[in-house]
Order: C-alpha cells, then sequence, then structure tokens
C-alpha cells in the first residue's frame, strides 16, 4: 500500500527529529564496557570490592566501601595538607571540567552536574589517600581504624579492582585532586606517587610528553613502551605460522634464558637462544592483562602489542611441562598451579581480534631454527650422548674402540693383499 503525502511527511520528522549530531562515542572516550566477546570470565572485568566511575556506581555489593571512601575524605580534609585541600576547592576544580571528564565514558552517562562531580570528588581523593597510604612505610600509615591496611586481603583487592577497564576515572579528575592536595614532602606529579606504589609497580616514566587517560592507561604505556613498533613486523596474527612448544623447541636445541626485567614484552632469539623477561603469574595479573587487551581493543589508537605478546606466551606454553621448564629456568613465577595456567597466553590473547601481530620476525627465526635437521641432530647428540662427562668418556671411548677396530681391519686387508710394508 502506497504511504500518502502525510504520512510520508511525518514519517520523515520523526526520523529527523531522531538523528544524532554528533557520534555517541567521540574519539576522545577512553574508558568503555568491555565488549561480550571479550568477556570469558566476568570476574576479570567487573569490581570485586570498590566502585570507581559510574559504571558499577551503586551496585549493592560495593556499598560497604562507600563510607570507607568517605571516611578517606574526610580524613584528608582534616590533615589539610594545603589551604586548597577543601571541599569548595575540589567541587569548583572539578566543576570546570565536567564535561571534558563526561566525554571520557563511552555511553551515555545517566547522573546529574552535581551527581557526576560528587562521584568525580569522592572516587578521586579516595584513589590518591590509598595510593598515599600504601607508598609509606607502614609504622607512618598505621592507623588500628583503618580496615584497608589492617587486613591481609583489602589493599589487594582494591589493587585489583583500581585497574578495570569500566572501574576508571579520567586522568585529569586524580591529576587535579592530586596537586591541590600535594604536601612539599610529595613528588612533583602524581606519577611519582604511582611509581612509588609498592602493591603493583607501575614503573611508568614522568613524561610530560604522553598524555595518559587514566590508571590503566598509565600502567599499559609502562608495558607498551618498552617494545618499539615497526612497520615491518606489523603483521595479521592470521599470517604467522606458530611457533612449536617449549618442550618441542627444548628438544631442537632451543636455550631459554631470562632477563630480570618485569613489565616487558621484548622477547628475543639469537643463535639459538630465547630470551624472555620474567614473568610473574597470579589472580590479579590474570585479571589486569585481560582488562589491558580489552583496553587495547577499545581504544582505537592502541596498537595490539599486548595481545601479540599473550600470542607468543601461548604458543610457548600447551602442557604442564612447559610450565614447570620455564620455572626451573627461573622464567616464570606463580602462585597457581602448573594445571591453571596451561593456558597461559589465554589471559591476554583468547577471543582477541586478530590484527596487528609484533613478533613476526622473532618467529620466522624461530621456526627457520626449529626446522634445521642439523639444529635438531646436534640437540639430540648433545642431551644423550655428551650431557654429563661420564657419558661423554663412555662415547670417546667406544669411538676410540670402534677407530682401533676399523684399523685394526685395514691391517689385516693390507696383509691379505700382501701390501704390508716389509
Amino acid at each position: 500500500m502506497k504511504i500518502t503525502e502525510l504520512s510520508e511527511s511525518n514519517l520523515t520528522s520523526l526520523i529527523q527529529g531522531k538523528l544524532c549530531q554528533k557520534s555517541p562515542i567521540p574519539s576522545k572516550c577512553s574508558i568503555h564496557r568491555v565488549p561480550d566477546r571479550l568477556r570469558s570470565k566476568i570476574v576479570c572485568y567487573e569490581p570485586e570490592i570498590v566502585s570507581i566511575g559510574p559504571f558499577h556506581h551503586g551496585k549493592q555489593k560495593l556499598q560497604a566501601m562507600e563510607k570507607i571512601k568517605l571516611w578517606y575524605l574526610h580524613c584528608l580534609l582534616n590533615r589539610a595538607p594545603t589551604k586548597e585541600t577543601t571541599l569548595e576547592c575540589f567541587i569548583e576544580a572539578i566543576g570546570s571540567i565536567e564535561q571534558e571528564c563526561r566525554g571520557c565514558y563511552a555511553g551515555e552517562i545517566n547522573f546529574t552536574e552535581e551527581q557526576f562531580i560528587e562521584m568525580m570528588v569522592v572516587d578521586g581523593c579516595f584513589i590518591i589517600e590509598f595510593f598515599r597510604k600504601a607508598s609509606v612505610p607502614e609504622e607512618v600509615r598505621r592507623d588500628k581504624d583503618d580496615p584497608v591496611f589492617n587486613t591481609s586481603w583489602m589493599a589487594w583487592e582494591i589493587t585489583h579492582d583500581l585497574f578495570l577497564l569500566e572501574n576508571q576515572l579520567p586522568w585529569p579528575v586524580l591529576d587535579c585532586l592530586f596537586k591541590l592536595t600535594k604536601s612539599n614532602a610529595e613528588g612533583r606529579s602524581l606519577l611519582n606517587l604511582l611509581n612509588s606504589f609498592p602493591l603493583y609497580v607501575l614503573r611508568t616514566r614522568d613524561d610530560r610528553q604522553i598524555q595518559y587517560k587514566h590508571l590503566l592507561d598509565c600502567l599499559f604505556n609502562s608495558y607498551a613502551e618498552t617494545y618499539q613498533v615497526t612497520q615491518a613486523n606489523h603483521m595479521s596474527f592470521s599470517k604467522v605460522d606458530p611457533i612449536p612448544s617449549v618442550t618441542e623447541l627444548v628438544q631442537a636445541g632451543v636455550r631459554f634464558e631470562t632477563r630480570q626485567e618485569m613489565k616487558s614484552l621484548n622477547i628475543t632469539f639469537k643463535d639459538g637462544v630465547m630470551t624472555l623477561p620474567l614473568i610473574q603469574v597470579s589472580e590479579i595479573t590474570l585479571s589486569i592483562f585481560k582488562n589491558l587487551v580489552a583496553f587495547e581493543h577499545c581504544y582505537p589508537s592502541k596498537v595490539h602489542k599486548l595481545s601479540s605478546y599473550g600470542k607468543v606466551l601461548k604458543d610457548l606454553v600447551n602442557t604442564s611441562k612447559d610450565v614447570d621448564f620455564l620455572v626451573q629456568r627461573k622464567i616464570l613465577k606463580i602462585s597457581l598451579s602448573s594445571h591453571d595456567i596451561v593456558s597461559l597466553g589465554n589471559w591476554v590473547y583468547n577471543d582477541a581480534y586478530d590484527y596487528g601481530f609484533l613478533y613476526t620476525d622473532l618467529y620466522r627465526e624461530v621456526n627457520a631454527y626449529y626446522r634445521c635437521s642439523r639444529n635438531r641432530w646436534r640437540a639430540i647428540l648433545k642431551r644423550d650422548y655428551f650431557n654429563n662427562p661420564w657419558t661423554s668418556l663412555s662415547v670417546i671411548a667406544a669411538m676410540l674402540i670402534l677407530l682401533f677396530s676399523l684399523l685394526q681391519t685395514l691391517c689385516s686387508i693390507l696383509t691379505y693383499y700382501g701390501c704390508t710394508p716389509s
């Protein structure tokens, strides 16, 4: 049935009124909800004890920490390290950047201006006070009424929650509140405070050229800056032949070494030696890596460095024997069972997008070494016949006996044909 002119006009007006004048997720958005396709375990992405920002604000299981947040704010105001440490200054400063901060969140934020500013102030002051308390000696910060540091688990749980993608505050909020509450004894920037945080070492350069988005982005940069991207190895994952596992490479004569360098993505291979950074694995690191990868895939300017690193680990570790070998070589430190981390690379690679693999040259060199028959035979000889002095002596003795036998046989042949010298 043909639509009437009146209906056509009404429908046109209806659709015209629904058109978005701006992108619903502008490029400056840096705090996203984790895509469903990356959610293998929901515990990796949702806070367990404290909500930060709007995405998980108001959840029932997180309400107990709301009172602790307000108590931390009260303690900060009472301590008053600067003349600007007042609620009035906090509200004025955060209010001036409220729209900028609201735009950092992907999707609609259903908070009024007052509610949003209050949330930024309370959550931001809590984060800064938590880092301050954790960064000073225990005897200095000890407060018998502080449940966070008087329990064996709460500080670790909070640390876990502060590095979740959906649980972030925009960096300008943290930086602004730090400057308003910074005492003379503290470092000149928020990064100095973060670098002194003992529960999860950031090791981030205090580089004013880097515009951080939030805490997770700060941690991401502490990893990503250790690997410089080149155009030559920027290739799709699917176009790269996987490398053999640790056990298979050892059988082919590859040796594994480590450098005592955490939070590094530098993996090298030269002359049959693969060098990896020290890898520490715990439940917290598993979760944080998952969130780093989720951020890497949600933020358009991020190259897939951690996903590439995860693919290397996934290819190297296939069985508990691979895990045990890396532990013995002191390349891997774990607080979980070998069985739990057989799928080691799945922390960061599983279900990740297939784009931008950064270890193409490494894979090409490792596979070429593994496929070389000479390297394999040399490894077998070294492992089976020259792995200890006694075996080596036995092999040498056997070779000498064989040589003497050959000489004796040769002499007998020469004698038989009358070729021996008179």
